[in-house]
């Protein structure tokens, strides 16, 4: 544990207030910057390598201490604003119960929405075509099938 960016950044001094704001050991305030993903992250140097710090991880630590490093357990942002770094917002979870923080209609939609970029096959089809066949490329060709392992999951399962 004591390489974890939390433990070290806390035993510097280093604290996430009630309200979400980084502060460094000095108290003054961090701004950060805002990742891909829309999380707050700082930098830090440990052992003269610059690592990142997320504010949201380090309010879990003082929240929560050893927990946040149990295996499968993650931050979860209770409002869904991965921005909002306050006390009552932050918790730990699993990706369950991550997932189960969104409401229902959003999480329908969002898997109606992933499951419209799946492809479909007829495998009968497939598999009658390979059979009079007998070639992978001929199939994946006319199937439109990018991956000999997707084809070969089709012809055995």
């Amino acid at each position: 544990m004591k390489n974890k960016i939390e433990y070290i950044a806390a035993l510097r001094g280093y604290v996430v207030t009630e309200d979400g704001i980084l502060l460094n050991p000095k108290g003054i305030k961090i701004a950060g910057y805002l990742n891909h993903m829309g999380y707050y992250k700082t930098q830090i140097r440990v052992k003269g390598v610059i690592t990142e710090l997320c504010p949201h991880r380090l309010q879990a630590f003082q929240k929560y201490g050893n927990k946040l490093f149990e295996k499968g357990i993650i931050v979860r942002h209770l409002n869904g604003i991965s921005t909002d770094n306050s006390w009552d917002n932050i918790l730990v979870g699993t990706q369950s119960d991550n997932m189960l923080d969104i409401p229902e209609q959003i999480r329908i939609k969002k898997a109606k929405y992933a499951a419209s970029f799946i492809k479909k096959y007829d495998k009968t089809e497939v598999r009658e075509y390979y059979s009079l066949t007998n070639s992978y490329k001929k199939t994946m060709e006319k199937f439109n099938i990018s991956s000999k392992g997707t084809l070969h999951y089709i012809l055995n399962k």
